[in-house]
């Protein structure tokens, strides 16, 4: 899979300096290059992108203007800017990531593997959604894993449990545990709420997984299929009455 890339900023060496870094992968092709907002939203509109390397201090329109038209998700907007605090606005727009300035090799390759997975993880579901024949709903059947350059397809099916690991979250499957690259807020979005519940703000768990529920001192913990055990947060307890877990 190739990663199409745009480049947005003002700063001629700042363009500069991140063409040179994404140079060194070989599966991202820089298409375009753009000064300003006004450039962005017409390049947008004649070169296929996958990935935006937006600047949020530019002339004509912001960055953060111009993520606020990119209104189907596509293509992904990775901030890089030298202000810290346009990171929550950031955020608040879809944006993959957030980079600040200068950025270096390693944070852009953390940057870019996010990148890859959500990529990954939209391309297997359209190719789900035209197997099906147009019919399947929004949420997925497999999430994408990557285990040093391969990517790995776990069916949704074999997932024991999901916790949040940091920004990402780790998926425990078959036995195994598996990174996926994506935050948990958007992994609840993506799987279908009639066979996965959110339970804790760093838990989901697959309602098929539930083997008991043990209340204790106010407590409530799920006790799953594969042996672990999961808090239930005072918040997320209506979720079990609603899913018919008692």
């Amino acid at each position: 899979m190739t990663v199409r890339v745009l480049i947005a900023d003002d700063e001629p060496l700042a363009r500069r300096a991140l063409a040179q870094l994404l140079a060194t992968h070989d599966d991202v092709q820089l298409v375009a290059e753009c000064a300003d907002g006004a450039e962005v939203r017409a390049a947008l509109m004649r070169t296929p992108v996958d990935l935006v390397l937006l600047d949020i201090r530019m002339p004509e329109l912001s960055g953060l203007e111009v993520a606020s038209l990119l209104t189907d998700g596509r293509p992904l907007v990775v901030f890089v800017t030298a202000h810290e605090e346009f990171g929550l606005p950031a955020f608040d727009r879809g944006a993959a990531d957030y980079l600040l300035k200068p950025v270096t090799l390693p944070r852009l390759d953390v940057a870019l593997d996010r990148v890859r997975a959500r990529l990954a993880a939209e391309d297997e579901a359209s190719r789900y959604r035209a197997l099906a024949g147009g019919s399947a709903s929004r949420h997925v059947d497999r999430l994408v894993a990557r285990v040093g350059e391969r990517e790995i397809l776990i069916p949704v099916d074999e997932v024991e449990l999901i916790a949040a690991d940091d920004v990402y979250a780790a998926v425990h499957a078959n036995r195994r545990r598996y990174l996926v690259r994506t935050p948990l807020d958007e992994l609840e979005r993506s799987l279908s709420p009639d066979r996965f519940v959110r339970v804790h703000r760093s838990y989901i768990v697959p309602v098929a997984g539930v083997v008991a529920i043990h209340h204790s001192g106010g407590s409530v913990v799920l006790e799953l299929r594969n042996g672990a055990t999961v808090p239930v947060s005072r918040r997320r307890r209506p979720e079990l009455a609603r899913l018919h877990l008692r």
